[in-house]
């Protein structure tokens, strides 16, 4: 059985992402772990005033919240009733990654799954949106829906191999799963400077990628010193993709702020659901 974290604010991008969830998953057993996020501060003095004296101020926080979450999730149930599912909330009101990764521990999470609206600026990029947040700060695979994306069964998938990153099959448990599942064809965009600190053996990793998907297809597309977002939009204009995927490792503030990697822009820029795989050695 699959245990799958579907993070929810009660927003209309959290239910749009947890109905992508129910349908992806049709016809597997699946444990759907529910947790939402309190902030402090979203809370005023009024609605202190009002909680029974005899609780102390964290069930005071929370008792909205556990009733949302209850809603939420007897709605899922009607909307699965068919399927071999289940589910079980939590709600935490620890720092928000904290909160995530004390989740993925307890709860044995192959997968995460969240909303995004795909909104971004200066703030964002220094401190990072919830999504580019975990999936900086967790070692699990993150699985991002746009607020304005229906499902659609992945048949045809992207996988971008941006140029800090080198193919390993280590840790992409869950992506060789869904492709398998659904016969998908693969297409690889590898982008690359110039120069290489690391040399890569485009060849081996071509053949490697390969053999590692079948029997799904694999196109292996090499783009040298091009603006990624441009090749990623052309091809998402030629192609009728459901799904991309990337890796990515774990970087520290500073490393991020000079790094070559495009994960920011891609995140914010995605209009597809988007597969964050990590690294196993990152």
């Amino acid at each position: 059985m699959k245990n799958i974290l579907l993070l929810t604010d009660f927003t209309d991008k959290s239910e749009n992402a947890h109905d992508y969830a129910l349908q992806l998953f049709t016809g597997q057993s699946c444990s759907f772990h529910l947790l939402s996020v309190q902030k402090f501060w979203e809370y005023t003095m009024d609605d202190l005033m009002v909680a029974n004296p005899k609780d102390d101020i964290a069930a005071a926080l929370l008792n909205d919240n556990k009733s949302d979450l209850k809603k939420v999730s007897e709605a899922l149930k009607i909307k699965s009733k068919n399927e071999d599912y289940n589910f079980h909330t939590m709600v935490d009101y620890d720092v928000f990654t904290s909160a995530v990764n004390d989740a993925v521990k307890k709860y044995h999470i192959d997968l995460i799954i969240c909303g995004t609206d795909g909104k971004s600026g200066i703030i964002e990029y220094i401190f990072s949106s919830h999504t580019l947040r975990i999936i900086r700060n967790t070692d699990c695979p993150v699985l991002a829906v746009p607020t304005e994306y229906s499902y659609e069964k992945p048949t045809a998938v992207q996988y971008i191999l941006d140029y800090d990153d080198i193919f390993d099959e280590c840790g992409k448990d869950v992506f060789l799963e869904l492709v398998s599942k659904f016969r998908s064809t693969i297409n690889v965009i590898r982008f690359n400077h110039g120069f290489q600190i690391d040399p890569i053996n485009y060849r081996e990793e071509r053949e490697a990628f390969i053999k590692f998907c079948l029997p799904s297809p694999v196109i292996y597309e090499l783009h040298k010193d091009q603006e990624p977002l441009m090749i990623i939009k052309k091809s998402l204009n030629s192609r009728n993709y459901q799904l991309q995927a990337i890796s990515v490792k774990s970087q520290s503030f500073l490393e991020r702020m000079i790094s070559e990697s495009h994960l920011s822009e891609i995140v914010n820029a995605a209009t597809l659901p988007l597969l964050v795989l990590r690294d196993c050695n990152s």
